[in-house]
């Protein structure tokens, strides 16, 4: 039987990823091909010579040349062995273990295959996050203290867990309401004061509502930071700045534990910057307390 095994992306984190996303919007059609394929495709970039890769990837020689002195590299050679370093992890000599579901797969190599991707999923995010960027994000929530995270199907639900974490740290926070589409998520992004960040959520297959209304957003003025996968999604061209988080899944287009992990820990992030977060969880508690225990109250 065929292996099968999860596409490798290029890990957002890399000096090559983040190079093309700084430029990405700047470059002519050839070159945002190219760029598309690097990032979608570096395997075929470390395994293949240059006219294979461009043979593979619809361009020229010299288009891939040129791709690589936009990035800053002298050529094409300097500019993949910087994708080679960037999976340095991949090619060493004992690969990561993966697990491959057949369809004489017993119930307990299903679930061990779908703990082990989940668990890959978290490590390459954690090891490919720019903490720079996600402490610029944490501070500018705490600073602006005015958040709308946008999301539908499986991303509406993790906007509203993320959603759930800031409110209990006191964050003013809004989502879409359960029931509630895209004509309410657009009349709610008209309200937003001046200065609100919007925090969308896509991963492939992008839904179009979110990409759509982020642009919204964007247009208004608004901040819109995005969690997505790779430079090339369409929300990272909408977003002023994005989150890259692996959601790879064999069985299934998206794993949403590494997005949501990723999220936990920006709420615990804000929680610990902002003043008073903790209070604000204590009232929230004191709060649900009695509702948790199935009392209202015991007045009569």
């Amino acid at each position: 039987m065929p292996e099968n095994r999860a596409k490798r992306v290029l890990p957002a984190g890399s000096e090559v990823a983040e190079k093309i996303e700084s430029i990405y919007p700047e470059l002519s059609d050839a070159l945002r091909i190219f760029a598309d394929f690097v990032l979608s495709e570096p395997m075929k970039v470390v395994q293949l010579s240059i006219n294979d890769t461009v043979h593979a990837s619809g361009v020229s020689v010299a288009t891939a040349n040129r791709f690589a002195r936009r990035l800053g590299y002298d050529g094409y050679p300097q500019f993949r062995a910087e994708v080679v370093q960037a999976f340095e992890y991949v090619l060493a000599p004992v690969d990561r273990l993966r697990q491959h579901i057949s369809a004489g797969s017993t119930v307990a190599e299903r679930v061990t295959a779908s703990f082990n991707e989940d668990m890959e999923n978290m490590r390459d995010a954690l090891a490919n996050l720019d903490m720079t960027r996600v402490e610029a994000l944490a501070r500018a929530i705490v600073e602006r203290d005015h958040v709308y995270a946008l999301g539908f199907d499986n991303a509406g639900a993790l906007a509203s867990i993320f959603a759930h974490r800031l409110a209990v740290a006191g964050v003013h926070v809004q989502t879409i309401p359960g029931g509630g589409g895209r004509l309410t998520a657009a009349r709610e992004l008209a309200r937003l004061p001046e200065g609100s960040i919007v925090m969308a959520i896509a991963f492939p297959r992008y839904i179009r509502d979110t990409v759509e209304l982020a642009e919204v957003a964007a247009l208004r003025g608004l901040t819109v930071v995005g969690i997505t996968d790779t430079q090339s999604s369409p929300l990272a061209q909408i977003a002023s700045w994005s989150i890259y988080l692996q959601a790879r899944r064999t069985l299934g287009s998206t794993s949403d534990c590494a997005i949501l992990a990723f999220l936990e820990a920006l709420s615990v992030v804000i929680a610990a910057l902002r003043p008073g977060a903790d209070t604000a969880s204590e009232e929230f508690a004191d709060l649900g307390l009695p509702f948790i225990l199935g009392k209202v109250s015991d007045k009569s």
